[in-house]
């Protein structure tokens, strides 16, 4: 019988950055620094070791930096200088592409060539058409 390989918490991707920084658990809410955040192994159901860098907050199942474990810093970059908002300022960038497609393909959209009225097409005056 060959002994279990045990996982490699330097490998994971979701440790800590090398730098603390004050992240929150989005499973029970607390804050804390990144250096607190626990390194805990157990046995998966296939009975091989699994491991997971885990919320340090007692009852708490919160797993893995960047994933449950967020910055509080919205400006937070890593040590590789990445990181993701989902409301930074970059929207500009999105509307260079607006059309493109569009007109590489030849097509337009308009709301007439739908299979099914719009909410703001004139000639729907109630939901009675609708089958569901």
């Amino acid at each position: 019988m060959v002994a279990p390989i045990h996982p490699d918490k330097n490998d994971d991707p979701f440790r800590p950055p090398a730098v603390p920084v004050e992240v929150q658990c989005l499973h029970c809410g607390e804050e804390y620094e990144s250096y607190r955040i626990e390194w805990r192994e157990s046995t998966g159901p296939d009975g091989r070791p699994q491991g997971f860098w885990c919320c340090p907050t007692p009852g708490c199942d919160g797993k893995g930096f960047g994933f449950d474990i967020l910055p509080t810093d919205p400006t937070y970059r890593d040590e590789r200088g990445g990181w993701c908002c989902d409301d930074c300022e970059d929207e500009e960038e999105d509307d260079e592409f607006d059309g493109q497609l569009d007109d590489a393909f030849g097509l337009e959209f308009d709301d007439r060539d739908l299979p099914f009225p719009t909410d703001d097409d004139p000639s729907r005056d109630s939901d009675d058409d609708i089958p569901w």
